[in-house]
C-alpha cells in the first residue's frame, strides 16, 4: 500500500512528462504495438492501373497506390485485406469499379472500390497445370477480364466474379501457346502469343483451335503486346516495328506503321485520349492512330527502364520504371518521382539492430547455403530515426565507400563504429562516408586476414562480434590447414591478435561471447565430410571444447548462435533449436553437461512440436528473454525457455512477403522485431524492450486511445520485468501483469476480458524489490 500511495503522489509529475515521452516513442517507430511496418522498395515498378483518384502500381517487390488528390503513396499488404504477395499484372474495370490483381503465383484478388471489399479467386492457383503457370496481362472488355496466361487465355466474369472459360490448346493442331497480351477489337479477340498474332471471333467456340487464325507467325516469339486505339489494333514486334490491323477491312491484313519506332523492344501498348502510348525499352511515345506519326516523346531524366505508361483524365502521364519507380510527367521532360523510403533492394542476407545507437543495418550480400560466394556488390542499408540511408556504390563514390563484395554481417563497438564482414574483401571499419578502413591482405596492413585461394577477392569473413571491451572478434573462413581463422582487432591500439589454433578453427562461421570470458564458434557446414558442430574457447586459459551430436546437438549443421539474457547459449540447427544452460561449467567434462532440446508442451494451435525437426535459420532474443525463431515456414515466438509457442507469423496471417525467414533481430530500444525474408524486410512492433538506466516510465503509445481501438497500448521505459498494475482513478484494480523487459502492452480489457469504459487509467509499476516505481496515465475516450 505504501508503494501505491507513493506512486499516486508522483502521478502529476508523470503526466507532465507524458506528452514528451509519447512523442519520442512515436519518433522511434511508425508502427503501433502488435502492428507491422513494411520496408519494401517500390523502385522496380512494372504495371499500372488508374482507378478513380488512385493509380495502382505493381512493383517487383511491393504493391501500392498513388493518391492523386493527396499526392501520396500507400503500400498495401495482407494487413489491408490482400490475399497474397507479388503482384504481376493489373487492370481496372470502370463500370463495376473493380481492380483485378493477378499475383505471380496466379492467385487473383478483386479490389471492389464501391465498398472497399477485397475478394479472392484462387481457382487458377489451385488448378493443376503442367509446366509454368503465370498471368502475363489483363484486358477488360465489357463484363469480362481476359487473362493472358502461360497456358492460354482465361475469361473472368466480372459481374459474377467467376471463371467463365479457359482457352488452352489454341495453337496449330491444338498445341499450347503462351499468351502475352490480349485485346478486343469489335467482335474479335486478338492475342499476342508465342505463335505470333492470333485472332478469333468472340461468337465462335474459342475452345476449338480451328476457330483461331494465326497472323505474322514467321516472326518468332517477338509479339508481347497488343492494344486497340480508335478501333484499330496495334501490335509491336520486338526488334522489328509496330504493326496495325483494321478489323473493318480485314483483307488488308497487318500493315507496318511508325517507321520512327523501328528496332526497339516494345513492352506495352496503352490506349489513351492523347493517342496510343508506346512503351519501349528507353522511352514512351504518343502515337497518332490515324496518321501513324509520333506526336510526343516522354523521356524524363529519371526514366531508365520503362515498363508501362498511362494517361490520366487530367492529362498527366504516369510511367512505371523498373529502376526509379513511379514517375509523373506533364511535358515528358521533367518528372516527379514517387518511391518509398526503403532499403535499396528487397533481397538481403542479415540484420543488425543496435539499441545504443537505435540503428538497424541490413546487409545485402552473404553467401549461398554451402558457402559459395554470391559476388554481390550491393552495399548495406541503415535505418535510423524512421529513415533508411542506402550505403551503396549508386549513392556514394568510391572515395566515400569502397563497396566490398558480399557484405554479410555486422557489429557495433560501444563508440558506435560499425564493423562489416565481407565474404570476399575482408573486414570494413565504417564511421561514415569517406571515413573507413578496409582490412584484407592488400589493404590496411598489417593484418592477419587470409584469402581462401591465391585470388585475394576470396578473403572471406563470415562473422564479427564486438566484446564488452570494444574489441572486435573476426571469423575468417580461409581453410588454410593448421592456421587459425579467429582474430581479435583492438580499434584503440589498431592491433590484431590471433586466437591460438584449435582443430577446425580455419573453417568456422558464427560466434558469440558468453558471460564468463568464453567465445562459442560454430563450424562451417561445408565442404562435405567436414566435422560439424561448434567449439567453446577461453582465451585466458586456452581451454577448448568441441560439441557435436553426441553432446546433445540435434544436428551438427548450425546456422546461428546467440546468448540469451540469462547467459544461456542457444543454437539454431538443421533440426531445431538447442540450448546450453551453464557456460561457466562448459570445460568441466566430469559434469557431463551438453546441449538440450526444448520440449514444446504448450502453445496455441497445432504443429508447434514440429519446430524441433525443421531448419532454424536464426534466433533473436527480445527484452523479455523470449525467443524469436526464423524458419522456412514463417516466424515463431516462444517463451524464454523455448517450451511454449506464443505466436506463429506466416504469409497467411501477417504482411510477411515470404514464409522463408532469412534472419531476425530485435531492437531492444523500441521493441521492433526486424525480419529479413527472401522477398523483403518487414518489422513487427513487439511488446518487449530493455530499459537502460533509470526508468522513464512515461512513454505511452497511443495516448489518448479510443474505446473502439483494436490494437495494443504500449507503456515503455519501465523497470525491466516490472510488476505492473492498471487501476482506474479511484484505485480499483483493472488488470495486473508483468512487463516484458521494460515494456508492457494492454489491450484495454480488464482481468475478466471485458473492455474498459472511457476514462483515465493509471499504470503503476515497480521492480521486484518494490523500487523504481513509476506511474503512467492512459486516457481512454469515446469516438
Amino acid at each position: 500500500m505504501t508503494l501505491m500511495l507513493r506512486l499516486r503522489r508522483g502521478a502529476i509529475l508523470a503526466a507532465f512528462f507524458l506528452t514528451v515521452f509519447a512523442s519520442a516513442a512515436r519518433a522511434q517507430s511508425t508502427a503501433g504495438y502488435g502492428d507491422w511496418q513494411l520496408h519494401l522498395p517500390t523502385n522496380r515498378a512494372k504495371a499500372l492501373a488508374e482507378a478513380g483518384d488512385r493509380v495502382y502500381v505493381a512493383a517487383e517487390d511491393a504493391f501500392f497506390y498513388f493518391d492523386k488528390s493527396l499526392n501520396t503513396t500507400r503500400l498495401l499488404s495482407r494487413r489491408d485485406g490482400l490475399h497474397d504477395v507479388g503482384v504481376n499484372a493489373l487492370a481496372y474495370d470502370s463500370v463495376s469499379q473493380q481492380v483485378v490483381v493477378a499475383y505471380r503465383n496466379t492467385n487473383l484478388d478483386i479490389l471492389r472500390l464501391k465498398d472497399g471489399a477485397i475478394l479472392n479467386l484462387p481457382d487458377i492457383l489451385r488448378k493443376e497445370i503442367s509446366g509454368t503457370k503465370t498471368i502475363n496481362h489483363i484486358h477488360v472488355a465489357g463484363k469480362t477480364a481476359y487473362l493472358s496466361c502461360s497456358f492460354g487465355i482465361v475469361a473472368l466474369d466480372l459481374a459474377r466474379l467467376e471463371i467463365r472459360d479457359t482457352y488452352t490448346n489454341i495453337g496449330p493442331g491444338g498445341t499450347v501457346v503462351q499468351v502475352y497480351a490480349t485485346t478486343v477489337a469489335g467482335n474479335q479477340l486478338v492475342a499476342a502469343t508465342s505463335n505470333g498474332l492470333m485472332r478469333a471471333p468472340l461468337a465462335a467456340n474459342l475452345l476449338d483451335y480451328r476457330a483461331w487464325t494465326t497472323d505474322l507467325s514467321n516472326r518468332g516469339d517477338s509479339f508481347r503486346t497488343v492494344a486497340v486505339q480508335n478501333g484499330q489494333v496495334f501490335a509491336g514486334s520486338i526488334g522489328d516495328q509496330l504493326y496495325r490491323y483494321n478489323p473493318a477491312t480485314p483483307t488488308t491484313g497487318w500493315q507496318p506503321v511508325a517507321a520512327s519506332l523501328r528496332g526497339v523492344e516494345f513492352r506495352q501498348l496503352t490506349p489513351s485520349r492523347a493517342g496510343l502510348l508506346v512503351t519501349d525499352n528507353t522511352k514512351v511515345s504518343v502515337l497518332n492512330a490515324a496518321t501513324g506519326a509520333v506526336t510526343a516523346t516522354l523521356r524524363p531524366a529519371h526514366l531508365r527502364d520503362p515498363r508501362a505508361a498511362l494517361r490520366t483524365r487530367d492529362g498527366a502521364y504516369f510511367l512505371a520504371d523498373f529502376s526509379n519507380g513511379l514517375l509523373k510527367t506533364t511535358n515528358g521532360q521533367q518528372a516527379e518521382q514517387f518511391i518509398t523510403n526503403a532499403p535499396a533492394q528487397a533481397q538481403a542476407y542479415s540484420v543488425l539492430a543496435d539499441a545504443r545507437t537505435n540503428t538497424v543495418d541490413i546487409f545485402s550480400g552473404g553467401y549461398e547455403e554451402r558457402f559459395k560466394q554470391q559476388d554481390f556488390y550491393r552495399g548495406f542499408f541503415e535505418y535510423k530515426n524512421g529513415q533508411w540511408d542506402n550505403i551503396t556504390s549508386a549513392t556514394l563514390s568510391s572515395a566515400q565507400y569502397p563497396n566490398p563484395k558480399d557484405v554479410s554481417r555486422g557489429t557495433r563497438t560501444p563508440d558506435g563504429t560499425l564493423y562489416v564482414a565481407s565474404y570476399g574483401n575482408g573486414l570494413l571499419e565504417w564511421k561514415g562516408p569517406g571515413n573507413f578502413r578496409l582490412f584484407n591482405p592488400t589493404s590496411s596492413l598489417p593484418n592477419p586476414l587470409r584469402s581462401a585461394i591465391a585470388d585475394l577477392n576470396y578473403t572471406r569473413v563470415t562473422d564479427v562480434k564486438a566484446d564488452t571491451d570494444g574489441k572486435v572478434w573476426v571469423v575468417n573462413r580461409h581453410q588454410v590447414a593448421g592456421q587459425s581463422g579467429l582474430f581479435i582487432f583492438d580499434p584503440a591500439a589498431s592491433t590484431w591478435t590471433t586466437v591460438p589454433y584449435f582443430n577446425g578453427s580455419d573453417n568456422l562461421e558464427r560466434l558469440v561471447h558468453d558471460d564468463v570470458g568464453g567465445v562459442w564458434v560454430t563450424r562451417s557446414r561445408a565442404p562435405e565430410g567436414t566435422t560439424l558442430g561448434l567449439n567453446a574457447f577461453n582465451l585466458t586459459t586456452n581451454e577448448n571444447r568441441y560439441f557435436g551430436v553426441t553432446d546433445g546437438l540435434p544436428s551438427g549443421e548450425l546456422y546461428d548462435i546467440v546468448k540469451d539474457r540469462n547467459g544461456n547459449i542457444w543454437v539454431a540447427t538443421k533440426l531445431g533449436p538447442a540450448v546450453f544452460t551453464d557456460p561457466s561449467s562448459a570445460f568441466d567434462l566430469s559434469l557431463g553437461l551438453g546441449f538440450t532440446t526444448p520440449i514444446v508442451q504448450r502453445g496455441e494451435g497445432t504443429g508447434f512440436a514440429a519446430l524441433r525437426d525443421e531448419v532454424i535459420r536464426a534466433i533473436a532474443v527480445d527484452g523479455g528473454n523470449r525467443k524469436w525463431f526464423a524458419t522456412d515456414r514463417g516466424l515463431w515466438l516462444f517463451n524464454e525457455d523455448g517450451d511454449e509457442a506464443l505466436a506463429h507469423f506466416t504469409t497467411e496471417n501477417s504482411p510477411l512477403p515470404s514464409n522463408r525467414i532469412v534472419d531476425v533481430e530485435v531492437n531492444d530500444k523500441t521493441g521492433e522485431v526486424f525480419v529479413v525474408t527472401d522477398a523483403g524486410v518487414v518489422s513487427y512492433r513487439g511488446g518487449a524492450t530493455v530499459t537502460e538506466g533509470k526508468p522513464s516510465c512515461a512513454s505511452v503509445f497511443p495516448n489518448p486511445v479510443r474505446t473502439d481501438f483494436t490494437g495494443q497500448v504500449g507503456i515503455s521505459g519501465l523497470a525491466n520485468n516490472a510488476t505492473v498494475k492498471i487501476t482506474d482513478v479511484a484505485g480499483r484494480l483493472v488488470y495486473q501483469t508483468r512487463a516484458n523487459g521494460g515494456t508492457v502492452t494492454w489491450n484495454l480489457a480488464d482481468y475478466n476480458g471485458r473492455r474498459v469504459q472511457s476514462g483515465v487509467y493509471l499504470v503503476l509499476s515497480s521492480d521486484a524489490d518494490g523500487k523504481n516505481g513509476c506511474v503512467s496515465k492512459v486516457a481512454v475516450v469515446e469516438r
